[in-house]
C-alpha cells in the first residue's frame, strides 16, 4: 500500500543512527515524517500550522478541545482516561505561536498503537466542534455567582489570568508584538484574558475546519517502529478519507522596519511595594537568517559570550552599570524570523536610553576587538557532549528531535536541518579563529532597523485596578441583559454542570482501547550499587549503562548547621563556580570546566528516613561529569573552586544576591503550587523544612533581608561564607558517590584518591539529622497573581498505617477522577495534583485556580470519596496502568544515578520497591476503599496554604490563620 504516498525526501542521519524519509499522502496531502531507528521509547507527533488572526486564544482553546472525546472514542475525556491507563512515556499538547502539536510516547508497542489512534481521532473528528459544552468549559463561559454578579470562567481563560500574572510572560508577549506587530507572532496564541470572551463558538468550530486537516498537518513518527505498517494504518484509518486542500496556513514573514519600535506596558505590583528599580527594559532585533543551521548555531553561542555565560561581556557591562539586578536573554528560535533579546530586570525607569547605549557600545566593542574565544569553544564542548549524552530528563529524545525537525520542516525546510549538529561543532570551533563570530556580529548586530525597545513598568495595585474594570465591565454588560439573557446564562451554566456531572457511558468507556495486567512487567527497577573505601572515604559506586560518561558527586553532610546557616549555604552553592579564584577569573574558569569536562554543578536538598521518620539527611553536593581521561583534571578545577574561591569578593556578590533574588522570585510565580506544598508541609515534613530554608519561601525572604543587609554592611557576607566554607569542607561531613561508566573510575581513580587524601583526611562521621515536627499552621501568601495555588497537606505515617505501592493507584484515581473533575472541570483550574509518600506525608494542589474556598470545601471531601469508591475491573485496570507507567517512565544514565543514590540515603532497598510494584499491581476497590483511613489521619489536622490573589485570599481569611506578602 505504500503507493498511497510519494517519497519526497531521504537522508541518513548518522550521528543519530537514524533513516529519514519525507512523505506525502497522495489524496490528503498529508505530510509525513519517518525518523527510523533502534529507539525503543517511540514518538508519534501531529502538528498543524495554526497562525493567528487575534488573542481570543483559539488555537489554544482547540487545543484543549479536541482531547475532549471523539467520533471513535466518545467519552468526555479521553485525555484524562489515558493518563489514569496507559503506559505514556508522554502524553500531552501545546500550543505554540504559530502551531499545534500533538504528541505521545510509549515504550510497549500495542500501547503506542492506542495513543496513535486516540489522538488522531481527537485532532480529525473531535466532538467538541458538535459539543458546546466543552468550548464553554475548556474556553470561556459567563458565571452568575450566589449575589447574581456576572463573571467570566473556563480553564484556558484561568491557565492564561496566572500566565499574565508573570511579569516575565507578559514581558515576552510584548516583545513578539513588538517585532512581529503584523503576523501571528503580534498576537497573543494562548489567549488574552481581555480578548477570550470575544471568541464565539462559530469561530472556534471555523478554525478547526480550517486548520485541522491533513494537508495542513506535520506528521512524525521516531522509534523502532515499522514504517510502512504505521503509514498504511495512518492512511486506512484516517487519511484516505481527506481529499487534497489548500489550507492557506502560510506563516506570513512581518516586513522589516525603517527604524526601531517602542512600547511601554505595565505589570502589577502590590500598593505596599515600591515600584522604584522594579522597569523591565528589553531591547530585540530581528536576525533573518533563512534557515541557516551553522548560523542559527553561532547566533547561540554570541547569546552565551553576550548574556547567557557565566561572565557574558554583555551582562557583565550592564551590571556593572547598574542597568538592572537581573539580566537575561540571548537568542530565540522555534519561529519563522529568528530574533536576540537582551532584558534587564529591576532597573530604574529613567535609565532606559542609557541601557540602549551601553548595549550598542558593547557589542560594537566587541565586534572590533573580538568576543571571549574560550568562552564559546567552551559552548561548543559543552553543546557536543550534551548532543553525544541526549539526556533531557524525563522528556522523550525523539520528542525533542520531532520539535527541532518543526522547526525547519513547518516553514517548508528541510526538517533535519536542525537534527544534524555534529559538524557544525567542528566548522565552528575552525571558524573561531577565522573572525566568523566577529564578522556576523558586525552583518546582523550593528545599526539594526528591525527592532524594539521594550520597556514593561511596575504599577502598583494594577491587580486590583484590572479587577474593578472587569468588574464594571461585566455590570455594564449585564445591565444590558434582558431577564430572558439571564435567565438564559443560569440555564447554560446548569446544562454545563449536567454535562460534567454525566458518567461516561460503558460503551464510551469501552471503545478506548486499554492494556490488560498482563501486558504490565512483573519486576521492579532495581538499582545496583558497590562499595568500597578510598583514602578512607566512603565511595558509593552505581554502574549505569551512560554511553562512556562518568558521574562524580562529593556529598557533604549538613547536619551540623543551623537553620540561618543552612540559607547561607544555598547562596555558597550559588558562589561556588560563579566567583574568582586565586587562579581564574570565573568565567575562564567555566570556561576550562566545559572544555575538559561534561560540566560542573552544585545542589542543596535533603533525603528522607524512610525507617525513621524524624531523620533525615541534608547535603550539599558538588558534581563533575567525565569522558575518559577528564577526571584528573577535573579534580585540579574542584580544588580551585572549593579552596581557592574568593568568597569576600564583594562586587561579585551583590551580583549573585540579586540574581538569586531575581531567580527566585521567577520559580515562585510559575511554579506557585510546588511552594505552597512545601510551606505548607515544613511544620512536620523533614523534607520539607529543609527545602524552606534553602530553596523556599523563607529562603526568598531570607534573599531579600540579606541583601538590605548586604547595601549596609557588605563585608560580613564574605566573611559569613569563608566560615561557612570552611566548616563545611571538613572530611568528616563527606563521602563520594560516582556512577556511569565505572570502568573509568576504576582507570582513573588513583586520581581521587590523591584528591581525597590530600583535602579530606579526616575520620568520616556521616550521621543524619534529627527533626522535631511542630505545629501545622493555616497560612496565606499574596502575590500579585490573579489565580492562587490552593493546598492542602497532611501526614499518615503511623505504625498502624505503613506505606503501600497502592497508594499510588490511589493517587491516580484520586487525582484524574475526583480532583480532575471538581477542580479542573467544574472549578477551571487548570490543574489540580496529589501526592502520598512512604515517608506518609501526603497533599493535594490547584493550580492556577480560580477559587481557594471552593477547592477547601473539595478536598473536605476525598476522604468520602475513597469511603465509597467503586470500580469496574476495567476502570481498575486503568488506575494501575496509570501507576505502573509513572513508576516505568524511561530514565537516562544520569537520572538513574541519582536515584540509586537516593535510595542509599533514604534506606530504599530493591526490595522494597519489588514490593511496591507488587502492591500496585494487586490493587483492587476494597483496597482505595482501605485507603480513606490514611486520608483522614494525613488531614485530620488543617494544615493549609494558599499562594495567590489578595482579594481572593481576604475573601476567604477563615480558612487561615495568618495572612501576608510574599
Amino acid at each position: 500500500m505504500m503507493e498511497k504516498y510519494t517519497l519526497l525526501q531521504e537522508k541518513n542521519i548518522a550521528e543519530l543512527s537514524t533513516e529519514a524519509k519525507v512523505y506525502e499522502h497522495k489524496k490528503s496531502g498529508a505530510r509525513v515524517l519517518c525518523l527510523k531507528n533502534q529507539d525503543e521509547n517511540k514518538v508519534f507527533s501531529i502538528a498543524f500550522r495554526t497562525p493567528a488572526t487575534d488573542s481570543t486564544g483559539v488555537a489554544h482553546i482547540t487545543e484543549h478541545s479536541v482531547l475532549c472525546g471523539s467520533e471513535k472514542f466518545p467519552l468526555k475525556d479521553p485525555f484524562v482516561e489515558l493518563i489514569k491507563g496507559s503506559l505514556n512515556t508522554f502524553l500531552n499538547a501545546m500550543t505554540y505561536p504559530d502551531k499545534t502539536v500533538y504528541p505521545v510516547a510509549s515504550t510497549n508497542d500495542k500501547d503506542f498503537q492506542n495513543l496513535m489512534d486516540v489522538y488522531c481521532d481527537a485532532v480529525f473528528h473531535p466532538n467538541c466542534i458538535k459539543n458546546p459544552h466543552t468550548f464553554s468549559q475548556e474556553g470561556w463561559h459567563y458565571t452568575l455567582d450566589e449575589k447574581g454578579n456576572l463573571g467570566y470562567s473556563g480553564v484556558v481563560y484561568n491557565e492564561m489570568r496566572g500566565a499574565f500574572s508573570e511579569p516575565e510572560s507578559v514581558l515576552e508577549r510584548y516583545i513578539f508584538h513588538s517585532l512581529f506587530p503584523d503576523t501571528t507572532y503580534g498576537n497573543e496564541s494562548g489567549g488574552d484574558p481581555e480578548d477570550i470572551p470575544n471568541l464565539t463558538y462559530e469561530a472556534f468550530q471555523a478554525f478547526h475546519a480550517r486548520y485541522y486537516h491533513p494537508s495542513n498537518s506535520y506528521i512524525i513518527l521516531y522509534g523502532d517502529l515499522d514504517m510502512e505498517e504505521k503509514l498504511n494504518w495512518l492512511d486506512a484509518q484516517y487519511l484516505a478519507e481527506y481529499t487534497k486542500i489548500n489550507p492557506d496556513s502560510e506563516i506570513a514573514r512581518q516586513k522589516s522596519f525603517r527604524k526601531m519600535s517602542e512600547e511601554t506596558e505595565y505589570y502589577p505590583i502590590s500598593k505596599e511595594e515600591n515600584p522604584e528599580g522594579k522597569a523591565y527594559f528589553s531591547y530585540n532585533f530581528v536576525l533573518d537568517i533563512d534557515q541557516d543551521a551553522k548560523k542559527s548555531l553561532a547566533f547561540s553561542y554570541i547569546g552565551h559570550a553576550l548574556i547567557s555565560g557565566p561572565g557574558a561581556v554583555l551582562k557583565q557591562r550592564l551590571l556593572e552599570e547598574g542597568l538592572g539586578e537581573d539580566i537575561f536573554g540571548g537568542y530565540a528560535d522555534g519561529v519563522l524570523q529568528h530574533y536576540f533579546t537582551i532584558t534587564a530586570k529591576n532597573a530604574k525607569e529613567e535609565d532606559k536610553a542609557r541601557f540602549l547605549k551601553v548595549i550598542q557600545d558593547c557589542i560594537r566593542e566587541a565586534s572590533e576587538k573580538g568576543l571571549d574565544h574560550k568562552t564559546i569553544r567552551a559552548a561548543i564542548h559543552h553543546d557536543a557532549f550534551q548532543y553525544k549524552e541526549a539526556d533531557y530528563g524525563n522528556t522523550p529524545k525523539g520528542l525533542i528531535y520531532s520539535l527541532k525537525a518543526l522547526d525547519s520542516w513547518l516553514y517548508d525546510g528541510e526538517p533535519w536541518l536542525y537534527l544534524e549538529q555534529d559538524r557544525y561543532f567542528k566548522e565552528l570551533e575552525k571558524a573561531l579563529d577565522e573572525g566568523y563570530f566577529e564578522a556576523l556580529l558586525k552583518e546582523y548586530f550593528l545599526d539594526v532597523k528591525h527592532a524594539s525597545l521594550v520597556a514593561l513598568l511596575p504599577k502598583q495595585g494594577l491587580t486590583e485596578e484590572n479587577a474593578e474594570k472587569l468588574a464594571k465591565k461585566l455590570q455594564e454588560k449585564k445591565e444590558t441583559l434582558s431577564e430572558e439573557e439571564v435567565e438564559s446564562i443560569k440555564k447554560e451554566e446548569e446544562a454545563l454542570l449536567h454535562y460534567q456531572n454525566r458518567e461516561n457511558s460503558k460503551e464510551a468507556l469501552e471503545s478506548l482501547p486499554v492494556l490488560s495486567r498482563e501486558d504490565l512487567g512483573k519486576k521492579a527497577e532495581s538499582y545496583l550499587r558497590e562499595e568500597e573505601n578510598l583514602s578512607g572515604k566512603r565511595i558509593l559506586l552505581y554502574p549505569v549503562d551512560s554511553k562512556g560518561v562518568l558521574y562524580l558527586r562529593l556529598l557533604f553532610n549538613t547536619r551540623d548547621f543551623s537553620e540561618e546557616e543552612l540559607s547561607y549555604l544555598s547562596v555558597l552553592s550559588t558562589a561556588f563556580g560563579y566567583m574568582d579564584t586565586d587562579h581564574y577569573r570565573f568565567q575562564d574558569l567555566n570556561s576550562e570546566i566545559y572544555l575538559h569536562s561534561g560540566g560542573f554543578s552544585t545542589d542543596i536538598t535533603s533525603y528522607p528516613d524512610f525507617l525513621n521518620k524524624n531523620k533525615y539527611t541534608g547535603v550539599f553536593s558538588l558534581g563533575f561529569k567525565f569522558l575518559e581521561g577528564e577526571m584528573q583534571q577535573g579534580l585540579v578545577y574542584l580544588e580551585e573552586i572549593l579552596f581557592h574561591t574568593h568568597l569576600s569578593d564583594e562586587k561579585r556578590l551583590s551580583e549573585i544576591l540579586l540574581e538569586i533574588k531575581s531567580r527566585e522570585r521567577m520559580r515562585l510565580e510559575s511554579t506557585g503550587h510546588s511552594y505552597a506544598v512545601n510551606s505548607a508541609m515544613e511544620s512536620f515534613s523533614p523534607t520539607s523544612f529543609y527545602h524552606e530554608r534553602v530553596k523556599g519561601i523563607r529562603y526568598y525572604h531570607f534573599i531579600e533581608k540579606l541583601e538590605e543587609d548586604f547595601r549596609k554592611n557588605p563585608k560580613n557576607l564574605g566573611e559569613k561564607l569563608t566560615a561557612l566554607s570552611k566548616k563545611l569542607l571538613e572530611g568528616k561531613n563527606l563521602c563520594v558517590a560516582v556512577g556511569g561508566d565505572l570502568e573509568i573510575y576504576r582507570k582513573e581513580k588513583v586520581s581521587l584518591s590523591d584528591f581525597l587524601a590530600k583535602h579530606f583526611s579526616e575520620k568520616e562521621e556521616w550521621e543524619e539529622s534529627v527533626f522535631a515536627a511542630g505545629e501545622g499552621e493555616r497560612k496565606a501568601w499574596i502575590t500579585p497573581s490573579q489565580v492562587n495555588y490552593v493546598a492542602r497537606v497532611g501526614s499518615f505515617r503511623d505504625e498502624a498505617l505503613p506505606y503501600t505501592g497502592a497508594l499510588k493507584v490511589m493517587k491516580n484515581a484520586l487525582t484524574f477522577d475526583f480532583l480532575w473533575k471538581n477542580i479542573r472541570e467544574k472549578g477551571n483550574a487548570y490543574g489540580v495534583m496529589s501526592g502520598f509518600g512512604r515517608s506518609g506525608e501526603s497533599y493535594v494542589v490547584s493550580y492556577r485556580d480560580p477559587h481557594v474556598g471552593r477547592s477547601y470545601e473539595v478536598y473536605k471531601k476525598i476522604a468520602d470519596y475513597l469511603r465509597n469508591f467503586e470500580a469496574t475491573e476495567l476502570e481498575m485496570t486503568k488506575f494501575i496502568i496509570g501507576a505502573i507507567s509513572e513508576m516505568d517512565t524511561p530514565k537516562p544514565a544520569y537520572t538513574k544515578f541519582l536515584l540509586g543514590l537516593s535510595c542509599t540515603l533514604s534506606h530504599l532497598t530493591n526490595e522494597d520497591l519489588q514490593r511496591e510494584r507488587e502492591e500496585v499491581l494487586s490493587a483492587n476497590p476494597e483496597t482505595i476503599r482501605e485507603l480513606s483511613a490514611y486520608i483522614e489521619k494525613a488531614f485530620s489536622a488543617e494544615i493549609l496554604c494558599t499562594i495567590g490573589n489578595g482579594q481572593k485570599i481576604e475573601e476567604n481569611k477563615s480558612y487561615f490563620d495568618t495572612i501576608e506578602e510574599v
